[in-house]
């Protein structure tokens, strides 16, 4: 079981971590700290099931993707617009530059964007990355390059 006090550090350590995990998958601030705390008041009460084979940030982790994805799920919220804002400012100058868009992220399986999101924005290693899903690392591979092959047949598209 993890005691009190080593919990606080979790929080310490990871807070940010998992605040923008979960920000990137329910794409607001205010419903992403509602969701932070809702994950970390979740895992300390659950904190005794706790075993230790996963690291402390992959427990909290898988957590906080599965209960953002819920909550996406139960608020049928539309996701992503203000990463977007903060991520991609608009440039008068760049014609050339393509701005990315949210709706080419629904055509990833929830998988795919699973992966695609802790590879680009968590800059998680396929092992990290697979240990967090619960897949293998050769699946994590896979999902993640079939993702940018989807993304790059989507903007090829669109030119």
């Amino acid at each position: 079981m993890v005691k009190k006090q080593e919990f606080e550090t979790w929080i310490k350590n990871y807070h940010d971590r998992i605040y923008t995990a979960i920000f990137h998958i329910v794409g607001n601030e205010d419903d992403a700290l509602d969701c932070t705390q809702e994950v970390f008041l979740k895992a300390y009460r659950k904190r005794a099931t706790f075993r230790g084979e996963a690291s402390p940030y992959g427990w909290l982790h898988s957590i906080a993707t599965n209960h953002a994805l819920n909550f996406v799920t139960r608020n049928r919220t539309k996701h992503w617009d203000e990463y977007r804002e903060y991520e991609h400012p608009q440039t008068e100058d760049s014609e050339t530059t393509r701005d990315f868009r949210s709706e080419w992220l629904e055509l990833l399986t929830p998988m795919e964007r699973r992966v695609l999101e802790a590879r680009v924005y968590e800059k998680l290693s396929f092992r990290d990355t697979a240990i967090n899903l619960g897949t293998t690392e050769n699946s994590a591979k896979v999902l993640y390059h079939k993702a940018v092959k989807k993304l790059k047949q989507v903007v090829k598209d669109e030119m």
